[in-house]
């Protein structure tokens, strides 16, 4: 029952997340845009519609961008330098930059 709860606790942050979002979008375009540029207010659900077409066209906004491949075996960039020291992290990084221009 634990699961479910906290599942259910995280869908409902992530549909309110979204509803602020979609919110703030369409105040600050209604107070910027059509005082610069001319055009029309938008409602809620054209803000909303708005940042689904942003994502579809540009990508990024999301955990999936930051969690990238960098290790030929599958390893994360940031957990194969989390223990090193500042030297060993300048070597490392030189040395798969260096493999990644000879590829």
């Amino acid at each position: 029952m634990k699961k479910n709860g906290r599942r259910f606790l995280h869908v409902f942050i992530f549909v309110a997340a979204c509803a602020v979002i979609a919110a703030i979008t369409m105040l600050l375009w209604n107070a910027l845009i059509p005082a610069i540029i001319g055009w029309n207010a938008i409602n809620y659900w054209q803000a909303a519609g708005l940042l689904i077409l942003c994502r579809l066209l540009f990508g990024g906004m999301g955990r999936h961008f930051h969690r990238r491949k960098f290790h030929p075996r599958g390893g994360h960039l940031h957990h194969k330098l989390e223990g090193m020291s500042f030297e060993e992290r300048r070597e490392y990084i030189r040395k798969r930059m260096s493999e990644m221009r000879n590829e």
